[in-house]
């Protein structure tokens, strides 16, 4: 029961040369998809080492050399209800009578560049 009988016998008949040829084409194509399945995994792993070790061009610097003291003009009866900073660009969200409106703003000039009104609906 430990030691399964081995019989070696029974042997099997030799393979005719169709046969043969079909064996040679699927390993033919065995070796193909090996070799696309290394390719494909190489790829991947040369391109995260890629994204690992070169860095791409640093966003714009938004440093100042000295603390930044300056005030922003508002229109009359405005407040502020919201900011939001993207590089070098800051966009002031506003409340005026007329209804809402924002502000962007350069930081290296500090000089308005757009402004969106959306006026209360009537």
């Amino acid at each position: 029961m430990t030691h399964p009988i081995l019989d070696d016998d029974d042997k099997d008949p030799p393979l005719d040369p169709a046969q043969l040829r079909l064996q040679a084409k699927f390993r033919k194509l065995l070796a193909v998809g090996y070799a696309t399945l290394a390719l494909g995994i190489v790829a991947v792993f040369a391109a995260v080492l890629y994204r690992s070790t070169y860095k791409t061009a640093a966003p714009p610097s938004t440093a100042f050399e000295r603390p930044l003291d300056a005030a922003l003009p508002l229109p009359e009866g405005a407040r502020v209800t919201g900011t939001a900073l993207d590089g070098d660009r800051l966009a002031v969200t506003l409340e005026t009578p007329a209804g809402a409106a924002i502000l962007v703003v350069d930081l290296a000039t500090l000089k308005p560049i757009r402004r969106l009104d959306l006026p209360r609906p009537r």
